[in-house]
């Protein structure tokens, strides 16, 4: 038989109206500025590992204190005259209170996040997205590939 007694009754409508009201807080939870770059196809399969000519820049800002702390990311290739991809961040244990596009930004393992699906991004572009959490996460360039 299937009793559920008064206590486990409340818990169960406490717990609804708190999803309720983070849904009323946070009505767009899954976000996403993603881009769909074109390269050339004589770019794929020249890629290096080694690249001191390029400056990857990675921002981030308050975007709303209200509820639970808001905080936008934007990620940037200085370099106007190639690409990078395969870009991973340094980033802990990054979690987040709203769904964060995975195409975008994607945890793969402790302190090891990808960036736009590890796609090619032209230089100059940003990869940009929100995420909400307490605290904010330090996030630093790990590794990327470029061209040329």
């Amino acid at each position: 038989m299937n009793n559920i007694s008064c206590h486990e009754t409340n818990i169960i409508s406490i717990s609804l109206l708190l999803i309720i009201s983070l849904l009323a807080l946070f009505p767009n939870t899954i976000e996403s500025k993603s881009q769909v770059f074109n390269y050339p196809s004589e770019k794929r399969g020249e890629w290096r590992t080694s690249c001191p000519h390029v400056q990857i820049q990675v921002s981030q800002g308050d975007e709303s204190s209200v509820g639970i702390p808001r905080f936008s990311v934007m990620i940037v290739s200085l370099c106007t005259d190639c690409w990078v991809a395969r870009v991973h961040l340094h980033c802990g244990w990054f979690a987040s209170a709203n769904v964060v596009n995975p195409n975008d930004f994607k945890r793969i393992d402790y302190d090891n996040c990808l960036v736009y699906g590890g796609r090619p991004i032209p230089g100059g572009h940003a990869i940009e997205f929100q995420y909400s959490n307490t605290f904010p996460y330090p996030l630093s360039v790990a590794s990327f590939v470029c061209w040329p």
